[in-house]
């Protein structure tokens, strides 16, 4: 199906044809709906996917890390994450530490919050709504956005050595960056 930016029009019936445009409403509107989506399941496990992403974040990095590094992965500013990471603690999600070198505490999951994190793994919505794609079609769009994320965190001025991601889309590929 091709979508032609050109037909696409705003309240005064005017088109709208800026192309970029609207691959932003397309992306934002698709996490937006995938993130409700993926809420119901969360909801379960009594957290939300802000909550999820940060439980994601510390299992990511080894099972520990540091406020500084949980906001730089998730886009947050870093009182934003305390505050996060201060109900958390309440909750037995996370427990703090003292932390190595220059940072001044470190987190980890508690049992409970490694129960919960392995438990939000297996959530049904995901593969319901990725399965409208082929294996080859989940990797090109992989791909693409994988291309589409660095140069946004170049824009950002981010190296993307600083944002941990689990596998790299394009890894073996005849040298590929993503960039």
């Amino acid at each position: 199906m091709a979508i032609n930016a050109n037909k696409i029009t705003g309240n005064s019936g005017t088109p709208i044809s800026d192309e970029e445009f609207i691959l932003w409403v397309m992306i934002a509107q698709t996490k937006d709906a995938v993130l409700k989506a993926r809420q119901r399941d969360y909801s379960q496990f009594e957290i939300n996917n802000e909550r999820r992403a940060l439980l994601w974040c510390i299992e990511n990095n080894g099972g520990q890390a540091t406020p500084v590094e949980i906001a730089r992965q998730l886009f947050r500013e870093l009182h934003s994450v305390t505050e996060m990471l201060e109900r958390m603690i309440k909750e037995g999600l996370v427990k703090k530490y003292k932390g190595t070198g220059r940072s001044r505490s470190a987190i980890r999951l508690t049992k409970k919050g490694i129960e919960v994190f392995n438990q939000s793994l297996h959530n049904q919505t995901d593969r319901k709504i990725f399965s409208v794609l082929s294996a080859d079609e989940r990797q090109k769009l992989m791909e693409i956005l994988w291309k589409v994320r660095n140069k946004a965190l170049g824009e950002l001025g981010i190296p993307d050595w600083q944002i941990k991601f689990p596998l790299d889309p394009n890894n073996g590929k005849n040298g590929e960056t993503g960039e």
